[in-house]
């Protein structure tokens, strides 16, 4: 029942049942299996290409994976357990503390708990609740959480002491990393939603004693998770726990009285609750992947995918759609919500993971239906108490569970998801970092690509030194015969397998579309050179640490334990040196965890006895260990091994310089484009990396505040390298931070400049026009020069400093402008600084006000709460009235929302032509122009001088042709 031109249902033909019998068991099929037993040597090909033992040690016999719709339903084994027959009508539920009801439910050594995870980042129980199980003897237990999250990662402790020796259902980040490295005894058994549901239906995982959070309770067990301090909105992921654990413990703050409405669980499941002072904070369910982003290419991929949605002509009114928790697919999302407004669009239904933006849609008509099983906002939390019965709770078994007569996922034409990889053949990687490491759970992935018409993944082609798109994936998590497109900022992949997709696009040219259509080998070459190198397997021990199932239970990938590397290497270097006999040979060895490193150990050591040699040291060891490190990191950290333990202090003007000076445009005093100013921390090679791909105006490389004391020497190295060739920062204004007017800032600049020229310096912590006179003998001293070529701006950060603000940006002409650090002024004032920064505006305006006197711009300073565009576009428009020029960011994706605040509105840019026309035209007497409000207003030498700097701005950004404005503007200036 879709429209004309929707991809027709041919490609899910293939969804029959497999009529062969898939090789080994189930693990749970036999209760004696010895879980000891070695990994078998005997191992197949499953259909993803993978080699898989036919046993694993530590989760058992293997089932192969035939296909993503190849194999048939088990029937089902766990049956909802007898309650006892004690349950008589004067039976207490409620128990006194977790100890009592841990002992009331018979759990043993050995046993299965489980938990939900819908409090995500922000729970408490999971980690209490082992707690106080190994502090009451409990060894051998496995967990079967929906999930882990960093939130949990206090449960490694009992990884080691072995409460804990097994996960079934996978986890996040430092709890994976532990995992990866072999601390838990046994393995993980990496399942999507779906397949958890499947598996303890079918007997894969026996529930012992669930623990299940609620926000809302009452005595008799009936809970729900859209009411209370710490609502978390559905409690969907607990629903088959609750309904085939052999014992159900409810867990609340919050009890009320019988009975408790809505109810998510009902008191029928129930054996016991009991009452905490909290179960979390629901402030945390919102974490870094599930927000919004505004970055740049994230914001162009979320419109290409949009585009394609359409160009397959999926936006029509009985569309039903689902998008993932990463910010790339929750981008997507918001460009979709413009097309349907656009177009007049009504979507059927959304399902959700739901935030904030599905329930905007919901509530302006956008969608008729929001399902949820996971709220990834509290938006969506409150929305599902004020929106129903349009907005409701469905259980994970009806959402994914691929063995029932039907599910939602089945229902999606469209599916938005992300990758870590994806390959050649458009298999998806979501579980495992490239090197290795365990990092994320697979979530509903698998689930809605295999249910849903069109599975598109959005991903940048590469991030960091990694390239995105690769021959063969670390891990699968997904099969590419599930995976429709792949969307990238180099362009759209659609999956071969789909001619019914490629039947819709043939023939349109990337106008038409909107996008620009390319071949997945296309998109691998454009990671290669974005990355810079070619992708390499792990090194990997033979120890399997984790399995990952397909939905059906069957056997898609294995993780194997990576071969230990230092920690902190990726884009860095860990060097150290040591002094041999004076006068002997020096000696360097380079160590390299990678198989496509930028530069091989051979020229890692030349490289080295090089600079030993430049610096005339004999008798020293360098030893560097590396993975993805760059020439200029890893001669940053070998000559900040060497100058540490050099028998002679190697002067900070001395320097190994890795490539010649790159040229840049000459500094521009005036330059009319500091709308951003975006911080970098000086000892962060990626982060200096990106520095000429910001959206910023300027960046300031930071050595002061941003950098670890003992870092500092390492950072002004790194920084050297960066500003003299490293980073190509184009444009963009480069400035540096140093540690102040002392012997640490002198060192700062003695390394950098001679070397390096950045376009301005900003000065911490100025008090008095003395130490920018100080500053500036230094630097003429350390260039050779009479009067120094770089521009200041003072950092006014006590109050001893505002006093004397005018004073100190009237102390030279290199000054082109004046800034606050809020944090050190309000410490010193003895107050907290506040969001909205009310104690500090007497000082703020003193400090404009001696901007404006001198003639100079004015910055305000940070805006220190993160993914708050609202909140920072409103600080950034108190700036602007109160006369700020710009402002200092501390993350990229901030610098958009202060370049969109700090630009001319559009009535102030009519308004600036009008006064500059009008003012050209003038032949005397009193001179008028008339506003964009269409009101008469005088034109005097300010008005003009105002409006000259407005054109300035808009003829930089492109918004006003220079060709037509430029001449005016200066034909203006020389009359005033």
């Amino acid at each position: 029942d879709v429209p004309d031109g929707v991809p027709d249902s041919d490609f899910f033909q293939r969804k029959k049942p497999f009529s062969g019998t898939p090789s080994g068991t189930s693990i749970m099929e036999n209760t004696q299996i010895d879980l000891e037993q070695p990994t078998s040597q005997e191992t197949y090909i499953n259909a993803v290409g993978r080699e898989i033992p036919i046993f694993i040690k530590g989760y058992g016999p293997t089932r192969r994976y035939e296909g993503a719709y190849a194999s048939t339903p088990k029937p089902a084994e766990a049956l909802p357990p007898f309650r006892p027959t004690t349950r008589l009508p004067t039976t207490q539920k409620r128990s006194d503390s977790l100890e009592e009801a841990i002992r009331a439910s018979g759990l043993q050594s050995g046993m299965t708990i489980s938990f939900h995870h819908h409090l995500r980042a922000g729970d408490g129980v999971v980690v209490p609740v082992v707690a106080k199980l190994s502090e009451m003897g409990f060894r051998n237990l496995t967990i079967a959480p929906s999930s882990l999250h960093e939130g949990q990662k206090g449960i490694i402790d009992y990884f080691k002491n072995g409460t804990i020796v097994k996960v079934e259902t996978g986890c996040n980040m430092s709890i994976g990393k532990a995992v990866s490295r072999g601390e838990l005894k046994h393995t993980m058994v990496v399942r999507s939603h779906g397949a958890r549901v499947r598996a303890v239906k079918e007997g894969d995982i026996s529930i012992d004693v669930a623990f299940l959070a609620a926000s809302e309770a009452d005595d008799q067990g009936n809970c729900n998770g859209v009411h209370g301090k710490n609502a978390c909105g559905p409690l969907a992921y607990g629903a088959i726990d609750a309904k085939l654990a052999r014992h159900v413990i409810v867990i609340t703050d919050n009890l009320v009285e019988y009975p408790c409405t809505p109810i998510s669980i009902s008191e029928n499941y129930v054996d016991q609750v009991v009452v905490v002072p909290s179960i979390g904070d629901n402030r945390k369910i919102v974490a870094g992947t599930t927000r919004l982003s505004t970055d740049p290419i994230v914001m162009d991929i979320g419109d290409k995918c949009a585009r394609l949605i359409s160009a397959l002509n999926f936006i029509h009114n009985d569309l039903v759609f689902q998008a993932g928790a990463g910010g790339t697919s929750l981008t997507a999302m918001w460009s979709l919500k413009t097309m349907l407004q656009e177009r007049g669009v009504t979507a059927k239904m959304a399902n959700g993971g739901t935030t904030c933006i599905l329930v905007e849609m919901l509530r302006e008509g956008l969608v008729r239906k929001l399902t949820t099983c996971q709220a990834f906002d509290l938006a969506a939390v409150e929305s599902m108490c004020d929106d129903y019965p349009k907005h409701v709770e469905t259980d994970i078994d009806q959402y994914a569970n691929p063995h029932n007569a039907g599910n939602v996922c089945n229902q999606l034409d469209i599916m938005v998801a992300g990758a870590t990889e994806v390959d050649l053949d458009f298999n998806v990687n979501c579980n495992t970092h490239s090197d290795g490491t365990f990092q994320h759970n697979t979530g509903g992935h698998q689930d809605t690509a295999a249910g849903a018409k069109l599975c598109i993944v959005t991903m940048r082609c590469a991030r960091r030194a990694m390239p995105g798109i690769i021959d063969k994936v670390t891990t699968v998590t997904t099969p590419g015969e599930c995976i429709g497109a792949i969307v990238t900022e180099e362009g759209v992949a659609i999956n071969p397998r789909r001619a019914d997709l490629l039947r819709l696009v043939e023939g349109k040219t990337e106008e038409e579309l909107g996008f620009k259509l390319v071949t997945i080998e296309h998109l691998r070459d454009r990671a290669i050179q974005l990355a810079g190198r070619v992708h390499s397997a792990p090194r990997v021990k033979e120890r399997i640490v984790g399995v990952i199932e397909w939905r059906d239970g069957t056997v898609l990938d294995v993780v194997r334990e990576p071969v230990p590397r230092p920690a902190g290497l990726g884009n860095n270097a860990q060097a150290r040196a040591e002094l041999l006999e004076e006068g002997s040979e020096n000696v360097v060895e380079a160590i390299c965890y990678d198989d496509t490193p930028f530069m091989t150990t051979a020229q890692v050591e030349a490289m080295g006895h090089q600079m030993l040699h430049q610096f005339g040291i004999r008798g020293m060891k360098l030893t560097v260990e590396y993975d993805l490190a760059q020439a200029w990191v890893l001669a940053s950290s070998m000559e900040n091994a060497a100058r540490a333990v050099a028998r002679t202090p190697i002067p900070w003007s001395a320097a190994y310089c890795v490539e010649e000076r790159r040229e840049y445009p000459p500094t521009d005093p005036a330059h009319p484009l500091r709308r951003s100013h975006l911080y970098i921390p000086g000892a962060d090679p990626y982060m200096l990396s990106k520095g000429g791909a910001t959206p910023a105006d300027g960046v300031i490389l930071d050595l002061e505040d941003a950098v670890d004391p003992a870092k500092k020497p390492f950072a002004r190295i790194l920084m050297r390298h960066a500003l003299r060739h490293a980073v190509n920062f184009g444009t963009t204004e480069r400035w540096i931070r140093i540690n102040g007017v002392d012997e640490l800032g002198f060192s700062d600049i003695e390394c950098i400049l001679p070397h390096a020229l950045p376009n301005g310096i900003v000065v911490p912590k100025v008090e008095t026009a003395e130490e920018i006179r100080q500053l500036e003998e230094k630097i003429c001293s350390i260039l050779g020069v009479a009067e120094s070529p770089i521009l200041l701006i003072p950092l006014i950060e006590s109050p001893l400093g505002v006093e004397n603000a005018f004073q100190i940006v009237s102390a030279s002409p290199r000054i082109v402008g004046l800034s606050m650090g809020l944090e050190d002024y309000t410490q010193e004032l003895g107050v907290p600084r506040t969001k909205d920064d009310f104690e500090s505006q007497w000082a703020l305006s003193r400090i404009v006000n001696a901007a404006a006197t001198a003639g100079v711009q004015c910055f305000d300073s940070v805006y220190s709460t993160l993914n708050d565009n609202e909140g920072l576009d409103a600080s950034c428009q108190r700036a602007k009235t109160k006369g700020f020029w710009g402002k200092r960011c501390i993350n990229p994706n901030q610098c958009p929302v202060v370049n969109a605040a700090f630009m001319p509105s559009e009535a102030e840019t009519f308004d600036a032509q009008a006064v500059v026309t009008a003012f050209l035209k003038a032949t005397g007497g009193v001179t008028k122009y008339v506003n964009k409000a269409g009101k008469s207003k005088m034109v005097d030498r300010p008005v003009v001088l105002r409006a000259i700097k407005t054109l300035r701005r808009c003829v930089s950004t492109g918004r006003l042709d220079a060709a037509e404005w430029t001449p005016k503007m200066e034909d203006a200036r020389a009359r005033v």
